[in-house]
């Protein structure tokens, strides 16, 4: 498509909008953190995307499929944050960066990040959860874990269990991530928060250096 101003013609660039099961799958996140599974229904959910609950059964064969897809999801988007670690050059920048990421996933997509690392799922059926959901699980913990073995390696974190380190930083941000969505850290916007993280991880690997 064309436009003309002034006699200048210009191309116009369409940003399509995003499909149908796209939509379903952030909408079906942000459902499912404020109602939870059980009281998750497709009719909640249609009338929230704007379609048919038959059209919703079209992309997913049951309410579990679907909240599978969204954690699936969630995942694929939050390993694609933590790969941009890769970029920095040394194994130190690249665990700090990683932190950084995490972070930003949690702020910039909280619906997925509620969903995958907030909801409740022994009580939401999680042993219902197909396998892939678990590796994906497994697979993103397993990245910081290989950002704190290289750390060690290059003597700059203590030696130990690497993945008992990792679980030890990990709790660390993610206790802050989560207080920052759960509204516990006051009135403190973006910035200030990005600014409390970052101090917080630094001095936690400063504890932990050799």
């Amino acid at each position: 498509m064309t436009a003309s101003v002034n006699g200048v013609n210009f191309s116009l660039v369409t940003v399509p909008e995003p499909d149908t099961r796209s939509r379903i799958l952030v909408e079906a996140s942000a459902l499912f953190v404020e109602q939870g599974l059980f009281a998750f229904s497709m009719r909640k959910l249609a009338e929230r995307v704007g379609v048919t609950a038959t059209a919703i059964y079209r992309h997913f064969e049951s309410k579990e499929a679907l909240i599978a897809a969204v954690c699936n999801q969630g995942f694929s988007l939050f390993a694609a944050y933590l790969w941009r670690a890769l970029e920095e050059k040394a194994p130190l920048a690249r665990l700090t960066r990683t932190r950084a990421e995490y972070a930003r996933f949690a702020l910039e997509h909280e619906h997925f990040y509620r969903t995958i690392f907030m909801a409740s799922w022994p009580a939401s059926g999680w042993e219902r959860m197909p396998q892939l959901n678990r590796e994906r699980a497994q697979g993103t913990f397993q990245f910081l874990v290989d950002r704190v073995r290289e750390c060690q390696d290059a003597g700059a974190l203590t030696a130990g269990n690497p993945r008992s380190l990792a679980v030890q930083i990990w709790a660390h941000g993610h206790g802050l991530c989560s207080l920052r969505l759960a509204g516990q850290l006051g009135e403190l916007d973006e910035t200030a928060f990005f600014s409390l993280y970052t101090e917080s991880c630094a001095a936690q690997l400063r504890g932990l250096a050799p």
